[in-house]
């Protein structure tokens, strides 16, 4: 049987993390390594990781300066020692099954990567899983079409997938980079290494959702963290010679992310002006609409709040 690590970085969620351990602990195919990698946190959370570790055998921990997630999944890479590996974030937990399935699927289609899919956990109402927009085996290509398309929820943390990958070369974002999303650049730059995944929607994976988290985790980014962004996704895309095939793909995320996951909003901003003024052919209706409401941002934000944009 093949070794595998949990990678968790904490930041801050002393009052969390306790239960997310026990859902790694308490799976029906426990991992080898269970790594705990604390980012500078400045609650209790690091002592509670050094508390782990001593009862748990299987539990590790990395200490650092914060650094932000995509540098405490790399630590935590880097100091995993199984051939494969997943993430967690410390809020949220794994379904009791959540490795065996992905184990199972990984090793019977003879894959790189298995996806399962989430389950978002509201703080008031019932739970429900978030499906792929995709299922079934896909080749590197077929993924990065995905990991493009808006919609698609491809989250390292509903992933098994051999650790190798993630020691190549233009995977994680650069070290000195805060960027607003990391799973879509990283997804990217695996795309291009993988021979074979494959995608499930079956829940594997409980992300605790409250609306009141969209801003307090950072969801809500400045414009110039976005422009950073996707200057970076489309630097990724050139060095592949793909940019041009993804233009209205990453045009459609643009769009999106203005509208719905960017504070203070400038129409004449240098980088939102160019987004605004680009007319790529074969948008959706919603996406070409959106456009134009983001150059009257007040009215746009009235429309959201009515929930008449969702």
């Amino acid at each position: 049987m093949d070794s595998v690590a949990v990678i968790i970085p904490v930041y801050n969620s002393h009052a969390t993390l306790q239960r997310t351990v026990d859902s790694v602990l308490a799976q029906t195919m426990p991992p080898t390594e269970v790594i705990l990698v604390d980012d500078g946190s400045t609650d209790a959370s690091g002592a509670l990781c050094d508390s782990l570790a001593a009862q748990h055998p299987s539990v590790k921990v990395v200490h650092q300066p914060n650094a932000g997630l995509a540098e405490a999944r790399r630590a935590g890479v880097n100091a995993a020692t199984t051939r494969l590996i997943t993430f967690l974030d410390s809020d949220d937990t794994l379904a009791p099954d959540a490795i065996e399935f992905l184990y199972d699927k990984l090793n019977e289609n003879d894959l790189d990567l298995a996806m399962g899919c989430f389950m978002r956990i509201p703080k008031k109402g019932k739970p429900y899983p978030i499906p792929h927009l995709r299922e079934g085996i896909l080749d590197g290509a077929q993924f990065l079409d995905s990991c493009l398309t808006l919609g698609s929820q491809n989250s390292s943390c509903c992933s098994l997938s051999k650790r190798a990958l993630w020691l190549r070369d233009g995977v994680f974002p650069p070290h000195d980079s805060r960027l607003p999303s990391e799973d879509v650049i990283t997804n990217v730059g695996l795309a291009f290494h993988i021979g074979r995944m494959g995608q499930w929607s079956k829940p594997i994976y409980n992300y605790y959702y409250t609306p009141q988290s969209l801003t307090a985790g950072r969801r809500l980014w400045q414009v110039e963290r976005w422009s950073e962004f996707f200057a970076l996704l489309h630097s990724r895309l050139q060095e592949h010679g793909v940019a041009a095939r993804y233009e209205r793909n990453l045009h459609i995320l643009k769009i999106f992310t203005l509208s719905f996951c960017t504070v203070d909003v400038d129409p004449s901003h240098p980088w939102v002006d160019s987004v605004l003024g680009s007319h790529p052919a074969g948008l959706p209706l919603k996406t070409r609409l959106l456009q134009r409401l983001l150059r009257h941002p007040s009215l746009l934000r009235r429309l959201i709040a009515l929930r008449r944009l969702f």
